[in-house]
């Protein structure tokens, strides 16, 4: 069970969904939700943004005075959404003894958000970052930051969240180190899952693709091995035509009408840079549910 959680506290609109995700993922247990609001440092932000291109230190002086605006109404909007979401959900405010659905605690601190997320997050059981920040595209370097600093699971909030994070559990599987890590930390899902679907794509059991040969002989063994755990595991294979892995998986995550994503992070090359490959993005960028990963 995931007893300890760290998750954002930005002042974004986004910050709702992530909450209650991070809520969801306590199973209905008791579970202390550690909430992290980071301030930029002001000098080094308007110094980073600046760059070369402003001249003199009156541009400089400004663009810190507006940082510093943006910090105050962004803490403000954080501890508002803290305080309204502790009270509709029934958590205790501190760290002392846990009532309903567990504790609650602000911490607010100055420096760089991924990491301070990173530096909390390694002592945490489960950490759980939104994709977006405002109206923008799906943050996929600060997730990537987060995923490869942590060393803990990271589950990837999405634009809404299901009642049950467990009704339906999908795993993305391929025979890589990442993809066995992935599945080990979701243990607690797969565990308490009314269906479990152990998926792969385009893995066609032929004699000219051995490697995705592989794929399917480990989904296999790993449903085996699953299925000692939960009784409705299931092997479910995702074809691949003409069109894109992720969109194949995304459409099958659809159908099968599944509560919770588990999938490795990793790309095709062994730089950091890398972790996040093409169909890692696909599935961030249009999954409609939370994506639990671990790299």
């Amino acid at each position: 069970m995931f007893k300890h959680i760290l998750l954002p506290a930005t002042g974004d609109a986004s910050d709702d969904m992530v909450f209650t995700t991070a809520l969801a993922a306590g199973l209905g247990a008791p579970t202390h939700l550690a909430f992290l609001h980071v301030r930029q440092d002001p000098i080094a932000a308007a110094v980073g943004m600046a760059g070369g291109g402003m001249d003199g230190g009156y541009g400089v002086s400004m663009l810190i005075e507006t940082i510093e605006r943006d910090d105050v109404v962004a803490e403000a909007a954080a501890r508002a959404a803290f305080g309204a979401f502790c009270a509709k959900s029934d958590l205790v405010v501190g760290a002392g003894s846990q009532s309903g659905h567990g504790t609650a605690a602000l911490t607010v601190e100055t420096g760089a958000e991924s990491a301070s997320l990173i530096e909390h997050g390694r002592t945490a059981d489960l950490v759980v970052i939104g994709r977006l920040r405002g109206m923008g595209e799906v943050e996929l370097g600060r997730l990537q930051d987060v995923l490869c600093g942590i060393g803990r699971p990271l589950l990837i909030a999405a634009d809404s969240c299901p009642t049950s994070l467990l009704d339906t559990v999908v795993i993305a599987w391929k025979d890589t180190a990442e993809a066995a890590r992935a599945v080990a930390v979701a243990m607690p899902f797969i565990t308490r899952a009314l269906r479990v679907l152990v998926m792969t794509v385009g893995e066609e059991a032929s004699p000219e693709s051995a490697p995705n040969a592989l794929s399917v002989a480990s989904r296999d063994r790993l449903v085996a091995t699953l299925s000692r755990h939960n009784a409705n595991v299931q092997a479910w294979h995702v074809p691949l035509d003409d069109g894109a892995a992720a969109d194949a998986l995304l459409a099958a995550v659809a159908d099968a009408r599944a509560t919770l994503l588990v999938m490795g992070g990793y790309g095709h090359g062994q730089l950091r840079e890398m972790v996040f490959g093409g169909f890692t993005r696909s599935v961030l960028g249009g999954a409609a549910i939370p994506v639990l990963m671990m790299h």
